[in-house]
């Protein structure tokens, strides 16, 4: 028997499966496909929400979604791949299709599809027609309002000078993870009687609907696990090898077993977790080594290589149709003991077998860790993988207890999600994300009366002067925070509005029966159902921000080395002709990221003014706003629409994509940048704060080297670090992938909060993972 606990140990297929696995790669999308839910068959033809939503005009719009969504699965072809002991495949991508981001959404482009030539002028024009029936709120009133807070009869169009600039409002994700225990532990029956027996006491009719909904939603997904019996039932009448043939007949009954009534094995266990997870559009499962593992504990005491092999197969799916994070590891609530078990390395142990990108993974670590987890996720950085994520138990539980109220046995059960988000799983609705708002921007605004430089005209912001005006570093800093103060009540009054279309449209409702407190409360988990309702706002530009104004306290107020006109003359001309002066900028200053003790103070301070203030506003879930920092490619979109700042940046650069600092001003190496990041005040991120921290392949060499990289870590989550994705490559290998893509092909690195191959990434995704091997 292998101790998969062991990084010495390697996690091997059987050869079924791995028959499996190979056919399994002939259909896999590429990541950023598989990054969304195109996973499944080619279109089909079919129109099943304008099928419903036509043919029942008269009924309300939760039921019509309801009916929609059971319909869009019970047309689709049941599917079993060859060998394989799970069954079920996604939906074929369709004109109209649900999402637990915003609801019912219109894909023009499948109308491009053969199988949907004969009618795509007519379903153009009904998709047109039929907008207000799909979108009972399209976001209109959030327009208005924002219309409302910055637009003059001078500058009619100021607002759109703010989209993706200095904002992003009302959420773009919106991962939840849904109550996998009461799935498991209850059954769908069960969850399905409680619904009932609350909508037959209930009188007021925004709830009733919303329990009918929900009626409709667990009926049809049990109605649908018994359909998907029948591929089961289809193989095993075809199959003449009497141990295949009983493969698929034990799949099929497994269908049948679980449709309504609770798994009573580890095998139906994993196949009503998959069946679930299709249907919540792969989303992230939360703590699934802890809520599987009494399942698989008896399962590998009857038959361990089975259970092995289920377990395999599940990781195959999630790989293939790119669950968004699982977590592992951790504490159990009940003792406060290591959560980590022998599914726990076995999963771990799957991943780093297939050197894959799904799932993404995370482990939580704390000082009752088994060390071997942590050490098993060095050697699968040295490997090359970018998985798993780092969290620290020592900071984010804590914070949540004290900061956000969150109940100790809920804080010590939190997981990850999305890109490395943080929630409390099965409980909660933490927005993911209500918005994005760039901090360097505001300091724009700040520097030049209130404009955005790119324009010069609309006033966005407070006209409080420019840096010329500021007599002081301190009348720059009181400037900085009125409009910090100033901005952030309208962002918050615009997520809020954001928010509401999501409860109107609907968009979770696969989620809301399987989400604590959303059946109590008859609400759905957009409009407040879930237990913890919080707002998460991803923070951009902090470092940025934060080095600017170091360095015009040191070099303007300070110094004296350059003038308030000065420094406005260069930042205006975007350092054409002040080459000097950038330099003095970019090298004099210190910069975030060095354990540099004037430059980390100014870091700290730049976010504890802004988490505070997100902090007095509530979400139109019922809790506080909370900050959070995992940007995707976000650092370089925002960065292009963010002017030249006064840390030396030139207009257009990237901001960077994590908490982290810019990439390229970190010169004292990787131990100075965890220190400086670990002084942060991240127990007001908890929304998901996360760093990014690149080894080089250099130092992982020789266990002596991955001992030193595992204590480092461990060193920064247990003292103020909350999260670290990890990119292991060298300088070398990058350039070389860039110009030769075709001998790189496994090469993986992680790009603000997910993981992809190298050279799937666009031009100047890849410019800046370059940049920060290249400081």
């Amino acid at each position: 028997m292998k101790d998969y606990r062991s990084t010495e140990e390697k996690y091997e297929y059987s050869p079924i499966m791995e028959e499996v696995y190979s056919e399994m790669l002939k259909r896999k999308r590429d990541n950023r496909t598989r990054e969304g839910i195109e996973t499944g068959k080619e279109p089909d033809g079919k129109t099943p929400f304008f099928d419903i939503f036509i043919n029942h005009r008269e009924k309300p719009y939760p039921i019509k979604l309801a009916m929609g969504i059971v319909e869009s699965w019970m047309v689709t072809e049941p599917t079993m791949h060859d060998k394989e002991v799970l069954v079920g495949f996604p939906r074929p991508m369709r004109p109209i299709h649900e999402h637990f981001s915003i609801g019912l959404c219109r894909e023009r482009h499948v109308l491009n599809h053969p199988s949907y030539a004969d009618r795509k002028e007519e379903l153009n024009a009904l998709m047109t027609a039929m907008r207000p029936e799909f979108h009972p709120d399209e976001g209109k009133a959030a327009a208005a309002l924002e219309e409302s807070m910055f637009c003059t009869e001078e500058f009619p169009n100021a607002n759109q000078l703010l989209w993706g600039a200095l904002w992003h409002t009302g959420g773009y994700q919106g991962h939840t993870v849904p109550n996998y225990d009461i799935l498991l532990t209850r059954g769908v029956g069960d969850v399905l009687r409680e619904t009932r027996q609350r909508l037959a006491k209930e009188t007021e009719e925004k709830k009733i609907l919303m329990y009918k909904a929900c009626e409709i939603i667990l009926q049809g997904f049990g109605d649908w696990i018994k359909l998907q019996a029948t591929a089961a039932d289809k193989k095993a009448e075809d199959e003449s090898d009497p141990v295949l043939k009983k493969r698929y007949l034990n799949a099929a009954q497994n269908c049948r077993d679980i449709a309504f009534d609770a798994p009573k094995t580890y095998y139906q266990a994993a196949q009503l977790t998959f069946f679930y997870n299709l249907w919540d559009a792969n989303d992230c499962t939360g703590r699934t080594d802890q809520y599987l593992y009494p399942f698989f504990e008896k399962a590998v005491k009857e038959d361990r290589a089975f259970a092995e092999e289920v377990t395999a197969s599940l990781m195959m799916k999630f790989y293939e149709h790119g669950v968004h994070n699982i977590t592992v590891g951790g504490i159990i609530p009940e003792t406060g003991e290591d959560a980590a078990n022998d599914l726990t390395f076995l999963m771990l142990q799957i991943l780093r077998r297939n050197h894959a990108t799904h799932p993404r993974m995370s482990i939580r670590v704390n000082e009752k860790s088994d060390p071997r987890m942590l050490a098993l996720a060095v050697q699968m950085w040295s490997e090359g993988m970018s998985d798993p994520t780092v969290a620290s138990d020592s900071t984010i539980i804590p914070a949540f207890i004290n900061n956000y109220g969150v109940e100790p046995k809920d804080a010590m059960n939190y997981s990850l999600l999305g890109c490395q988000e943080l929630e409390i799983p099965g409980k909660s609705n933490f927005g993911c994300e209500d918005g994005v708002f760039n901090l360097a921007k505001v300091l724009e605004y700040t520097l030049n009366n209130g404009m955005d430089r790119y324009d010069n005209k609309a006033v966005l912001g407070l006209p409080l002067g420019k840096i010329t005006d500021y007599e002081t570093f301190d009348d720059l800093w009181n400037a900085f925070e009125k409009q910090i103060v100033f901005l952030t009540k309208r962002f918050c009054e615009l997520c809020d509005v954001g928010q509401q279309i999501r409860a109107a449209n609907y968009a979770k409702l696969v989620k809301t029966p399987f989400t604590e407190a959303c059946l109590e409360r008859g609400l759905n988990l957009d409009d407040g159902g879930a237990y913890y309702g919080y707002g998460c706002v991803e923070t951009a530009g902090s470092s940025v921000t934060a080095d600017s104004l170091t360095a015009i306290k040191k070099l303007v107020y300070d110094e004296k080395l350059i003038s308030r006109h000065t420094l406005e003359a260069a930042l205006a001309a975007n350092f054409e002709g002040y080459e000097k002066e950038r330099q003095l900028l970019l090298n004099r200053a210190p910069k975030f990221g060095n354990d540099n003790e004037e430059a980390d103070e100014m870091a700290q301070r730049v976010l504890k003014l802004f988490w505070t203030e997100i902090k007095k506003y509530k979400s139109i879930r019922g809790m506080e706003y909370s900050g959070a920092c995992s940007l995707l490619s976000g650092g370089l979109h925002y960065g292009e629409h963010t002017w030249a700042s006064a840390d030396g940046r030139f207009a257009g650069e990237p901001l960077g994509n994590s908490i982290g600092p810019r990439p390229g001003a970190d010169t004292n190496g990787l131990t100075a940048m965890l220190n400086s990041v670990s002084k942060l005040p991240l127990d007001l991120g908890v929304g998901g704060t996360t760093c990014n921290i690149v080894i080089p392949t250099s130092t992982t060499s020789t266990p002596e080297m991955r001992k030193n990289i595992e204590d480092m870590i461990y060193t920064f989550l247990n003292n103020g670090g909350q999260l670290g994705q990890i990119t292991t490559a060298n300088l070398d290998d990058l350039v070389d992938a860039k110009a030769h893509p075709e001998l790189h092909s496994d090469l993986i690195i992680r790009i603000g909060g997910f993981s992809i191959k190298f050279i799937e990434l666009a031009e100047d995704e890849q410019d800046e993972i370059i940049s920060r091997y290249s400081a």
